[in-house]
């Protein structure tokens, strides 16, 4: 199993909803990624995959961390973020 496919099978089933995010650290922690870096294209590449329907959400800055979006104010939030 790919890097992306178990960081979102944890996503799917521990951080649904910005409520529930998890920080990245504590992503690398869990999955064995030694850098911000590689965890930000770990995200990138789920983003991008087809394979992967729910669209990550995530929130920058010290009180951030990655989640599975639930609502559509969350996907919106989350596109305007990447622009």
């Amino acid at each position: 199993m790919t890097k992306e496919q178990q960081v979102y099978n944890y996503l799917m089933t521990h951080c649904q909803g910005k409520n529930n995010l998890i920080k990245n650290k504590d992503l690398m922690k869990l999955f064995d990624i030694h850098s911000d870096k590689s965890m930000r294209k770990v995200i990138q590449n789920i983003r991008e995959s087809k394979k992967f329907i729910e669209v990550v959400g995530s929130i920058s800055g010290s009180t951030g961390g990655n989640f599975i979006c639930t609502t559509p104010e969350e996907i919106q939030e989350t596109i305007d973020n990447l622009k």
